[in-house]
């Protein structure tokens, strides 16, 4: 499924930033194109002034003058005295060219334009060629010189031409590295999808496990006590059941909690907390415990600090730190709670001198269902506490992290933004 979204997206993707791409080289060909045919245009106004200024300055007009302009590569120059073609003009040109002009003078479709300058010029097209045109008339004593100069833009549009030609290859190239892009970047957008997909599924591969454990308990324990009634077996039973049932009900209850870890309740808005208050409440219910389990229990306070949140929601998280920290620290252990302001954030600091967690595992710790080996596993915990710790954390916009102890245990710290 994904394979084939991933196809569509990066057709998607390369389809839309082709078109982009065309656009912008389109707007750059014409840009092109006018910048050629400008400077096209000023030598062509340069070579008719250039001759103007020859033929009215010069005393005579010399045939070596005449055959270097009249047979340039792309233009041709001819003059008429007195309306009738002059013997350089019949001499040097040849019939083809003589056919040009009278095509020219037949008015073979003609087009005046005017140029940057102001200059008046005239645009034609014959047999499929385009050229520009010059037309100039200007006596001298009885005599009446009426000179044509025609300029071919033969080699503009080879230029042209090939200038698009590069353009468009420019472009396929273009199709070829994007579709690449394309398919980099979805990839990129996907994977945080399919990453979510896998953790669903082995979320509810585990809780489905999870649960099927207790249920299979009861229906042996039902089958037994069925087939064969014992007071003495029926209380054992009795007592296996109901703390699978209690088990069970943990369970449900820290999923619910992960669900709605994320989500404060809009009932109950953010307020003001102060995590003090919090832990020396938390610290008078849990030092008896820590005291049967042979632990100790400290608690320290830097500084008082305050922050916005939802009181209830950060008791747990505390909770859950704190009753982790027990479970996996040994008899003659130590467990502490740190407060502590750094950096405009209120820090709520658990450590332990337990069993600690390798450096491999620390960023897969607050996975769902996640626990680091079976010395850190039990029957009391599924590996959804720090999970749930964490995205209480990000619901009230702050963050966890997990460091070693010297004594080689783990001390979890709690950032959570000053109100």
């Amino acid at each position: 499924m994904y394979r084939k979204l991933r196809f569509k997206l990066s057709l998607l993707c390369c389809f839309s930033t082709a078109v982009i791409v065309l656009a912008v080289l389109c707007c750059c060909l014409n840009i092109s194109e006018k910048n050629m045919y400008g400077q096209e245009e000023a030598l062509f106004l340069l070579k008719v002034n250039t001759i103007s200024y020859h033929l009215k300055t010069a005393e005579s007009i010399s045939l070596t003058w005449y055959r270097r302009t009249a047979r340039e590569p792309d233009g041709l120059l001819y003059l008429e005295v007195n309306q009738v073609p002059s013997a350089l003009s019949s001499v040097t040109l040849s019939g083809k060219e003589l056919a040009l002009i009278q095509s020219f003078k037949k008015g073979s479709k003609k087009r005046p334009v005017q140029g940057k300058n102001g200059q008046t010029y005239l645009q034609f097209t014959v047999n499929g060629q385009k050229f520009l045109a010059a037309e100039e008339t200007f006596s001298e004593k009885e005599t009446e010189i009426h000179s044509f100069y025609f300029y071919s833009l033969e080699h503009f549009y080879s230029a042209r031409n090939l200038l698009r030609l590069r353009f468009f290859a420019l472009w396929l190239v273009s199709l070829l590295i994007l579709y690449g892009f394309s398919q980099a970047f979805t990839a990129h957008v996907l994977k945080p999808v399919i990453e979510n997909e896998e953790n669903q599924k082995h979320f509810i591969a585990v809780a489905s496990h999870e649960l099927r454990s207790p249920l299979s308990v009861f229906k042996t324990g039902l089958s037994v006590l069925k087939n064969k009634p014992d007071s003495e077996k029926s209380e054992r039973i009795f007592t296996l059941m109901d703390n699978e049932m209690s088990r069970m009900e943990r369970l449900i209850q820290d999923l619910l909690s992960l669900t709605k870890a994320g989500q404060p309740s809009r009932k109950d808005p953010f307020q003001s907390v102060r995590p003090g208050d919090l832990l020396d409440e938390i610290y008078q219910n849990y030092k008896e415990t820590a005291r049967n389990r042979q632990i100790a229990l400290t608690l320290s306070k830097e500084e008082d600090c305050c922050c916005s949140g939802d009181p209830q929601r950060i008791r747990q998280l505390i909770i859950i730190l704190l009753d982790n920290a027990l479970s996996y620290t040994p008899a003659g252990g130590q467990v502490s709670l740190r407060l502590f302001c750094s950096r405009s954030q209120c820090c709520i600091q658990v450590a332990d001198t337990g069993t600690g967690i390798p450096d491999a595992e620390k960023d897969k710790i607050f996975d769902r269902f996640y626990q680091v080996n079976a010395s850190r596993s039990s029957k009391e915990h599924f590996g959804l506490g720090l999970s749930i710790a964490r995205e209480i954390c990000h619901a009230h916009g702050g963050g966890i992290s997990v460091s070693d102890t010297k004594e080689g245990g783990s001390a979890f710290t709690v950032r959570l933004p000053l109100s």
